[in-house]
């Protein structure tokens, strides 16, 4: 510990008996020295006051530093302890706690670098990321994964909301059920569905979240299902079983994202039972309308979509790197965002009203993802 500081109060008592000490060695001189008695005695007597003084408050400040150290301790313990139980929060006040307690002993330049780290800290504490993964995203080259476990440990809230259009149609092809789109949407027969989500909440969310958890992270995979996450009706029978969302029920990523862990979520959703008869209860829900409307519901500090282009393109192929709602809308319209653009480009406008910007990135470039997190660079970003 470089340098030692002691209590402002412990400071000027010592200052005093330092005092006093000297002036009764001056008194008692000279009373030696003209062999007057009654300034001897002051002498010895200021001598006696100083030195009481300055040993009371050297010992009190002994004691204080023994106390602080002993708290250091405990406040690391609980903090060791709540990290192996996952209460993420629990450790981060005790770790605080721990500095703040040993803080006026240490060099003050220590103190204020902590406290500039801490306000860091605090700044992205509570900031809910929404963030959207498809499956052409991920592949040798990206860091996507190894992103989402760094901004995990700096203290964001990632939520990950995951595609897999790609791995369902290979699926599908073996299978021999034909695949077709519209507006970006896959119309969804019973068959398809039922393909839809044994492949996205079963082998695509199981294979994300382990490898999350192999890089450091911690992570709980979830279906749109689970605890009624993602409430859907048949908006167009024409589609089949492709649902819109109607209602988001957030309080299962509350659990999972309090007790420390990224949720990562196949976007299938449920419906109630209607008045035609219907039995399934199961629907396809967009990855990418899903993630806006968890989006939403959260009231996330941002939206983040990671794709296999750089951003939504102009006519004449440029990338536009900012975008309103009405320019967006204007570009759906015209034609010039098309296909699968279109669901995303939609959910980031309609993310908008609940989440701060929203933002469309090439998730197949190295660090795309801590780049947009930390300093909202990259692709397109839509206000």
């Amino acid at each position: 510990m470089p340098g030692r500081s002691v209590n402002p109060r412990s400071s000027v008592v010592i200052a005093l008996g330092i005092s006093f000490t000297y002036l009764g060695l001056i008194s008692a001189g000279i009373g030696l020295y003209y062999a007057y008695l009654p300034a001897i005695l002051l002498g010895l007597a200021a001598i006696a006051l100083g030195a009481g003084l300055y040993f009371a408050a050297s010992t009190r400040d002994a004691n204080r530093q023994a106390r602080a150290l002993a708290n250091l301790v405990f406040h690391e313990k609980v903090a060791i302890m709540s990290s192996y139980l996952g209460r993420q929060q629990n450790q981060i006040e005790h770790d605080r706690a721990a500095a703040v307690d040993f803080s006026r002993w240490a060099d003050p330049s220590l103190r204020e670098e902590f406290e500039e780290l801490w306000q860091e800290f605090f700044e992205r504490q509570g900031k809910i990321l929404v963030i959207k993964i498809g499956g052409s995203t991920l592949g040798q080259h990206d860091t996507t994964l190894q992103d989402l476990v760094s901004l995990q440990k700096q203290g964001y809230l990632p939520v990950v909301v995951h595609g897999g259009g790609n791995r369902v149609t290979e699926w599908l092809k073996q299978m021999n059920i034909s695949s077709s789109f519209v507006r970006g949407l896959r119309v969804t027969d019973e068959r398809t569905l039922e393909v839809v989500i044994a492949v996205l909440a079963g082998l695509v969310n199981k294979e994300l979240v382990a490898a999350i958890n192999a890089l450091g992270g911690k992570a709980i995979g979830l279906s749109g299902v689970d605890g009624g996450l993602i409430e859907g009706r048949i908006a167009d029978p024409a589609m089949g079983y492709a649902g819109e969302v109607v209602r988001i029920n957030p309080e299962p990523l509350g659990a999972v994202i309090g007790a420390g862990y990224i949720p990562v979520i196949s976007p299938g959703g449920y419906r109630l039972p209607g008045d035609d008869g219907d039995p399934v209860m199961l629907l396809n829900i967009n990855a990418d309308t899903g993630a806006s409307e968890i989006a939403a519901a959260l009231k996330a500090d941002r939206l983040i979509f990671l794709t296999n282009v750089a951003g939504i393109q102009n006519g004449d192929g440029k990338i536009v790197p900012r975008l309103s709602a009405d320019e967006v809308r204007v570009m759906i319209e015209s034609g010039v965002i098309k296909e699968g653009m279109i669901p995303k480009a939609e959910g980031c406008v309609r993310a908008l009203n609940a989440v701060g910007f929203t933002q469309i990135i090439d998730g197949r470039v190295p660090g795309a993802l801590l780049a947009a997190a930390q300093n909202g660079y990259g692709g397109t970003r839509i206000e």
